[in-house]
């Protein structure tokens, strides 16, 4: 494999850094409305009901940690109490039964995921008790992607026997940096020892796929340390590395505004910093998939991308095409009976709801065909890599990209894809712009907001 110093450069990356959506979902969560309540999120789950005989997606959002990470732009809640990790279980269960009975016969389930916050605050009883609620309303397939997202400072050798003991055969391991420094500052404390343990001890009780996280862009991040970290997480090998961008919103993370004080990397720096680790993965074997994602050849990431089966939802890029995910939890965000829903965004407001006798759906929408059209469009350019206009058109009739066809050209210009009369094709520089050439086809985005800033930066 040969370093990808074609790929990117950090002027190309300067060029073409601007906010935009990731496209977990489209429309984007800014669209959506708080007038989408419960009424709305019961009609969608009985439509969702008839689909008896295709999979779903479930997710559980477990919003603890014991202290907060500096940067971190997740939904989570601080905690060392045991009783309140107790009630969050006890109404979970209450949550999950409901929905599972509003879907009536729809069981099937090839893709199960637990995030947060740190799922690992639970202790291996809670994680056995967890799994147990779902596994006594749902069937969970012999096959299913079964997966966690970890702290490796906060999780044990006993937690992963638990997990593996449970069919848990994937997980994804937080690391953001490596550098002692960095670490102090944003308040993310592991070491390199305590994350190599845990990988080994997955792969010692079978758990094969490992994606760890990192980030670029970090306050008092440089070159030489950050290209140290990928060194060494390079050397341990996982399946998967995800190399994410700090999005710095402290007007939606308050706690974010601390880090101001701190050397944070120029554009440029950051530009450099991404240019040169996708350069260094490309010389032990990783292959770019799409944005920052990276897979060895190996693994089912890079194999589903190459076969055309590769799919993205809110978890992000997934191998398992379960076309619908319903979500469990505070902050939950489902995707069903053509429409989106989120869960109360606080604990306190998703336990009076879910208490109350009731669905904790407070936002959501209900897909217009219109979208449902764009929706496809920009799968097919973030997931197979390719628009195909008779593909399209043979699913949802006649369309007119004739404007959208002359927005790809400045990106054609620049090699990020190709375009013919009723094609588009993603070359390699473009699956790290993929947000660029989705963003073409987002109806949305042209609109006027008076609320500030909606999304952070594409790198």
């Amino acid at each position: 494999m040969t370093a990808r110093s074609d790929l990117v450069d950090e002027e190309l990356i300067l060029r073409m850094a601007k906010p935009g959506p990731r496209y977990t979902s489209y429309p984007t969560a800014p669209e959506w409305s708080d007038e989408f309540g419960e009424a709305d999120a019961r009609a969608a789950l009985q439509r969702a009901s008839v689909r008896t005989e295709e999979p779903l997606s479930l997710y559980v959002h477990l919003p603890f940690c014991e202290r907060r990470c500096l940067f971190c732009g997740c939904t989570v809640e601080i905690t060392r109490n045991y009783d309140r990790v107790e009630r969050y279980l006890d109404a979970l269960d209450v949550e999950i039964g409901r929905v599972a009975e509003l879907l009536g016969e729809r069981r099937g389930v090839l893709q199960l995921h637990l995030g947060g916050g740190t799922p690992t605050h639970l202790d291996p009883g809670q994680l056995r008790r967890l799994y147990g609620m779902i596994a006594s309303r749902f069937e969970v397939a012999d096959d299913a992607e079964v997966s966690i997202e970890v702290h490796p400072h906060v999780t044990t050798h006993e937690q992963i026997d638990t997990l593996a003991e449970l069919g848990f055969n994937r997980v994804s391991m937080g690391v953001q940096d490596l550098d002692e420094r960095v670490q102090e500052v944003v308040h993310r404390f592991q070491t390199t020892a305590e994350t190599e343990d845990l990988v080994a001890h997955c792969r010692t009780r079978g758990i094969g796929g490992i994606n760890l996280d990192l980030m670029y862009g970090l306050p008092e991040q440089t070159e030489a340390t950050f290209s140290k970290t990928i060194d060494t997480i390079a050397r341990m090998r996982p399946d998967r590395l995800a190399v994410y961008a700090y999005a710095h919103v402290p007007w939606l993370k308050k706690t974010q505004t601390v880090l101001e004080q701190y050397a944070m990397p120029d554009p440029a720096l950051r530009a450099r910093l991404f240019s040169r680790g996708i350069d260094q993965l490309a010389e032990v074997g990783y292959e770019v998939i799409g944005l920052d994602h990276f897979a060895l050849p190996s693994d089912s990431l890079h194999q589903a991308l190459g076969n055309g089966t590769l799919h993205r939802n809110f978890m992000g890029y997934t191998t398992y095409p379960a076309a619908e995910m319903v979500s469990f939890g505070m902050s939950a965000i489902g995707d069903a009976g053509g429409s989106f829903l989120q869960n109360a965004r606080t604990t306190k407001e998703w336990h009076e709801l879910v208490e109350g006798g009731g669905l904790a759906t407070v936002r959501g929408m209900r897909r217009s065909a219109e979208d449902d059209l764009r929706r496809e469009v920009i799968q097919s350019l973030m997931c197979r890599m390719h628009l195909d206009l008779d593909e399209i058109e043979s699913r949802f009739g006649p369309v007119d990209f004739t404007k959208e066809w002359r927005e790809l050209e400045p990106l054609a210009e620049e090699g990020l894809c190709t375009i013919s009369e009723r094609r588009v094709e993603v070359l390699p520089r473009g699956r790290i712009f993929l947000r660029h050439l989705a963003m073409v086809f987002d109806a949305y985005l042209t609109k006027k907001r008076a609320d500030g800033p909606r999304f952070s930066q594409t790198l």
